[in-house]
């Protein structure tokens, strides 16, 4: 059972240097394939995927920046095209796994023939930062609890986070470029809509280090756009099998939410 870790990547070569590229070198379990598309084609990412030398295969795809839309999808999207693994997970340039990460994934999967998708706990942090610099470090924490399920994660009553998701290849869907905010939530609902809430499970080992920017896309992010997309998710939700009546309740609820809040022009990032 091979996995095939995408990564995507956004002119910070030195961020994908010096975070992502260590922690997929580390990896004790060597059969995966790294997958990275280079989203607007950075001269100097592309040569520091030349200069690596490895006991695994790279997979480097180039793409042309659109303007619009979300690049992660598009990259993401063309990084599924050419994975060639049973297994797909998703690995952001400035987040990192741990050594026994591949290991652990396939070993879950293999013990769990009925999984066909699977979110892992990860050790968060979010951080203030001004001009690319830290000004302030926030409290580390692990996300989501070791009881969460499926349901808790459609309610919104749990963090999901696609880095460190993993799901089988084959019949998956497509990201949605139309998104930003709530493009893994969406992405989540159209895996539950494929294979069913009872084929979810929660890999309750720490695995991912993920650190949340205020100057990232989620923090730089606002309570206006957060409505806006969760409305847009609500609005058409017979494209996902998955939204029961009390899910879409539970939408609108936090639509609401979000609406409110917007009116006092508050930062979405915490």
């Amino acid at each position: 059972m091979k996995l095939s870790i995408i990564t995507a990547t956004y002119n910070r070569p030195q961020c994908f240097k010096q975070t992502v590229l260590p922690s997929i070198l580390n990896q004790s379990d060597y059969n995966f394939e790294w997958v990275v598309v280079n989203d607007g084609a950075n001269l100097q990412t592309k040569n520091i995927v030349a200069g690596i030398n490895t006991n695994f295969p790279i997979i480097y795809l180039e793409m042309e920046h659109l303007s619009s839309g979300f690049g992660l999808c598009y990259a993401r999207n063309l990084g599924i095209q050419n994975a060639t693994g049973d297994l797909v997970c998703y690995l952001d340039d400035d987040n990192s796994i741990a050594p026994e990460f591949v290991a652990s994934v396939r070993q879950f999967f293999q013990q769990h023939p009925y999984v066909r998708y699977s979110m892992l706990l990860q050790h968060r942090r979010r951080d203030i930062a001004k001009s690319g610099t830290n000004i302030r470090q926030g409290k580390p924490f692990v996300s989501p609890s070791v009881e969460c399920g499926i349901r808790e994660l459609i309610l919104q009553q749990e963090i999901f986070d696609s880095n460190g998701f993993t799901h089988y290849r084959q019949a998956t869907p497509a990201w949605n470029p139309s998104l930003k905010v709530f493009a893994d939530y969406e992405y989540l609902l159209q895996c539950a809509g494929n294979w069913g809430e009872s084929t979810f499970k929660l890999n309750s080992q720490v695995l991912v280090s993920y650190i949340q920017s205020s100057e990232g896309i989620i923090g730089r992010s606002t309570y206006e756009q957060w409505a806006k997309e969760l409305a847009a998710i609500a609005h058409n939700c017979d494209r996902y099998p998955i939204l029961q009546s009390q899910y879409i309740e539970r939408l609108q609820q936090l639509v609401h939410i979000y609406q409110n809040k917007a009116r006092f022009q508050a930062p979405a990032f915490v």
